[in-house]
């Protein structure tokens, strides 16, 4: 089973790219925390500027099998899952890796699904109306 603080930041990242589109600043200033909180969750062994050392426990590994980022904590998690209007928990369940239409809905607010049920009860009278 994976660790839920990987589940969180490929989640967290999944939100950065739906709903920031890749801007960790506004992201950062929704949530309310300081940018480089947000934009460390994010980083990239493979984008340091200096090599690792032979020494380092990451050294030698593939790029995929590194530690990308940092763990994002029960506090982060709860913060930015608020600040979404997101369910509390939503971070910890693997949704990521899917992209179906629920997935991204539930990434939405609750006034952004109020808006996207709207259109979908008005294509539903439509249909039934034909």
């Amino acid at each position: 089973m994976r660790p839920s603080e990987d589940i969180r930041r490929e989640n967290a990242k999944y939100i950065l790219d739906t709903q920031f589109q890749g801007e960790k600043n506004r992201m950062a200033s929704i949530v309310g925390v300081p940018h480089i909180q947000i934009a460390r969750l994010f980083f990239d062994t493979e984008n340091r500027r200096s090599p690792l050392p032979v020494h380092h426990p990451n050294a030698g590994l593939l790029a995929s099998d590194r530690f990308h980022g940092r763990k994002c904590g029960d506090k982060l998690a709860r913060k930015i899952e608020e600040a979404l209007g997101l369910e509390r928990g939503w971070l910890d369940q693997d949704h990521a890796k899917t992209d179906s239409i629920m997935t991204k809905i539930a990434t939405l607010n609750q006034q952004q699904r109020r808006e996207i049920e709207s259109v979908v009860d008005a294509m539903i009278m439509k249909y039934k109306s034909d």
